[in-house]
């Protein structure tokens, strides 16, 4: 009967000292399969290394001059866990050959005397073994980055609708949202899943736990922006600034990052909700201690806006030199499959967006210039904050807006 696998999709290692053994294995073989052989340890690791992804199947002698065959299966399991590995052993090593197959180091032994027949059933066993984990584990990627992609609309979709029942609280909380999304800094890139974790009983449970932290999160901020939209007063902003920076110093200052304070002329007077202010620069500023690293520096700086669009607003320009604003901050927040080891990495992508929800309740904005190196984000706050008016974004026009943005989808979506 025909096989319905094609055998030459992966190669067979074979590793033996004997160079007999080698050619006539490949002789015997070289018809039905792909073969790449080694006369030691040493050299099938090599080969392992350099095509490893090309090789499905490996068979090693147990008795070898230098590393053992089990040494080699053991190593090369470490490298290629979905790596076929099988044992020719002797009578003399059977108790090697036991211990081998108990701690899952290879997959089947194949006893001298070699009967070929015998080796040629192993051996189509073993390659499509390999060639079904490869298709079920390239199956369980595809429906899992289908899922991906859903979460991550979901999430996207929801954030709008939340932020559209703010409108009684906060300014333009939809426009914030829709400046947020678009500092996405280029694709967010492929998920590695790890599919052995995925298979474990506990990996769903811990993902709900995960997503119902990453949930519990955003709401805690969205009660934090609340609290911070109080009434309106008349402040100079140059106090303001400066004495927040004095009050953020030594947090910078204890992580080896130097934050610096610089003024251009006068700044305006703001008649603004000076708790939404403050909470706007504090937010800006964890954001920065959060991502940069010791021997970094931040500077803050502001001037008052000549330009006709925004002549006497407050223009606050943020930067620092470090790797700049990652897609894993993003991702933090939009894609409920990204983990990190430290639970408290999702920590930026939030704050951020916390001040770009606060920028826009100003009547300001928030914008980022793309760089090669770096974080660069110009704020702006007009010195009178504009008149309260009635909520004009509704959940239904962002959702048409966001819906019908490619660029942004292209971006957010690993798998679009």
């Amino acid at each position: 009967m025909q096989n319905q696998y094609d055998l030459k999709r992966y190669a067979v290692l074979y590793v033996d000292d004997e160079e007999k053994a080698l050619k006539y294995f490949e002789k015997t073989f070289g018809d039905e399969f792909r073969i790449f052989t080694a006369n030691c340890a040493a050299e099938g690791l090599k080969l392992i290394e350099q095509h490893g992804e090309d090789i499905g199947v490996l068979l090693s002698d147990q008795r070898m001059p230098g590393e053992k065959g089990v040494q080699l299966l053991e190593r090369a399991r470490q490298l290629r866990p979905r790596l076929v590995r099988m044992m020719v052993t002797a009578y003399a090593d059977y108790d090697v050959t036991v211990e081998a197959v108990n701690l899952g180091s290879i997959f089947r032994y194949i006893s001298k005397p070699i009967q070929m027949d015998d080796v040629r059933n192993t051996l189509h066993r073993a390659m499509e073994f390999y060639i079904l984990q490869q298709e079920r584990d390239g199956l369980l990627q595809e429906k899992l980055s289908v899922l991906q992609n859903l979460l991550i609309t979901d999430r996207v979709m929801g954030l709008g609708v939340v932020a559209a029942g703010l409108n009684q609280h906060l300014h333009h909380p939809l426009r914030a949202v829709h400046a947020f999304l678009d500092i996405t800094p280029g694709r967010l890139g492929q998920q590695n899943f790890d599919l052995d974790r995925l298979r474990q009983a506990t990996f769903w449970r811990d993902f709900h736990a995960h997503v119902v932290r990453q949930a519990a999160r955003i709401a805690d901020l969205l009660g934090e922006l609340q609290s911070a939209s109080g009434p309106e007063h008349k402040m100079d902003a140059a106090n303001v600034v400066q004495a927040l920076i004095d009050q953020q110093r030594s947090a910078f200052t204890a992580k080896g990052i130097e934050l610096k304070f610089e003024a251009t002329g006068a700044l305006p007077a703001l008649q603004a909700s000076r708790p939404a202010f403050e909470k706007m620069l504090h937010l800006l500023l964890q954001t920065e201690l959060a991502l940069l690293a010791s021997g970094t520096h931040v500077t803050l700086s502001a001037k008052t806006a000549t330009e006709a669009a925004d002549a006497g607003a407050l223009h606050l320009t943020l930067t620092d030199n470090g790797p700049g604003l990652a897609s894993e901050v993003m991702r933090s927040v939009f894609d409920p499959f990204f983990t990190h080891d430290d639970v408290n990495k999702d920590g930026p992508g939030l704050t951020l967006m916390g001040a770009f929800f606060l920028a826009y309740h100003l009547g300001g904005r928030i914008t980022s210039q793309r760089t090669a190196k770096g974080l660069i984000l110009d704020i702006v706050v007009p010195a009178v904050a504009p008149a309260p008016i009635a909520p004009v974004d509704s959940s239904r026009e962002f959702i048409t807006n966001v819906l019908m943005n490619d660029v942004l989808w292209e971006r957010l979506l690993p798998n679009g």
